[in-house]
């Protein structure tokens, strides 16, 4: 997002120029040092001229297309920084600055239900809180934070690797044995973004979204389940052994 900015701002920058600079321009008499585009059209943000299509300006001095290239390095960069940046860890800025991180958050608020006789644990409930910055896409960012916690919800109660100790091999290691979450396991799972722009994370102010929802999903099952049975469970899975 960040090269897409650098070259939209560029591409910009050269229409105004053209428009501004071209005898064949309808801007050219207006002396003006700086033009307004938006919505499809280019003006005067003193109104004191035309104001047209930008398809109509690119016609009227000559050209079919406007182009521009962006990247995400710093324009004061030179070619060594560059060089480093794409090929080691050197250049790449710190998660904190000063006062301020760029990091994700969350916060989960999970309800479970626990079978007093069995001792099975089903989670009833999810309402998650998660930022991500702004969102470029909503619908996308939704779904791969629901993704993550149905992962919390199989890490907190159904995943487990199942090593043979005496030849090192995982006795588990086929999807038959392994357990994952299947839609029988997932309750109702509620996602708010809290969708505050970040513009020390980014230009356009996103974080990331990546696994965040995973973060924190099986410490607040834990919990649940502490406040139901009065047993605190440290290692993962959660299973019925370890509440009997």
């Amino acid at each position: 997002t960040g090269a897409v900015h650098k070259a939209a701002a560029a591409a910009l920058d050269e229409l105004v120029g053209l428009a501004i600079s071209d005898p064949n321009s309808p801007f050219h008499a207006l002396q003006a040092n700086t033009l307004v585009v938006a919505n499809g059209r280019i003006k005067s943000p003193r109104g004191d001229g035309p104001e047209v299509f930008i398809a109509e300006l690119l016609g009227s001095v000559g050209r079919s297309q406007i182009e521009a290239m962006g990247d995400t390095t710093p324009a004061n960069w030179t070619a060594e920084d560059r060089y480093k940046n794409n090929t080691t860890i050197a250049m790449a800025l710190s998660h904190t600055e000063g006062d301020y991180s760029r990091h994700s958050w969350c916060a989960h608020f999970i309800e479970v239900r626990v079978d007093e006789d069995f001792g099975t644990v089903r989670v009833s409930r999810v309402v998650s809180a998660l930022d991500s910055g702004r969102l470029y896409n909503p619908k996308l960012a939704e779904s791969q934070w629901k993704g993550g916690i149905i992962m919390g919800i199989g890490q907190a109660l159904l995943e487990e690797g199942i090593v043979d100790r005496r030849h090192g091999r995982i006795v588990n290691n086929n999807l038959a044995d392994y357990l994952i979450a299947t839609n029988a396991d997932i309750p109702d799972v509620e996602v708010i973004s809290v969708g505050i722009p970040d513009p020390h994370s980014s230009v356009l102010g996103g974080k990331g979204v990546g696994e965040l929802g995973i973060v924190g999903v099986a410490p607040a099952i834990a919990n649940a389940v502490f406040h139901a049975t009065g047993k605190r469970v440290r290692d993962l899975p959660i299973t019925l052994e370890k509440l009997i």
